[in-house]
């Protein structure tokens, strides 16, 4: 799945789903295959209540997309 800026996913791996949206997607390729390297912007969690300007690095194979009915009810 290619992102674009602006959509909303959740970085996989973490205890409890966060909320972010991307604010950049850079595209690489290599021998095995494309990849995107994501900045998120947390919109809850620790990043949001510790540093509001935060940023999230991950590369797009580890975030999980949310879903329109994710976004409504309010994750």
């Amino acid at each position: 799945m290619a992102y674009r800026c602006g959509d909303y996913v959740y970085p996989a791996g973490l205890p409890r789903p966060v909320l972010c949206r991307v604010r950049g997607a850079e595209s690489g390729r290599t021998r095995t295959g494309m990849f995107q390297i994501l900045t998120l912007e947390p919109l809850e969690g620790p990043w949001r209540d510790t540093a509001p300007t935060a940023v999230v690095m991950r590369f797009d194979a580890d975030v999980l997309p949310a879903t329109p009915r994710d976004l409504w009810s309010g994750a």
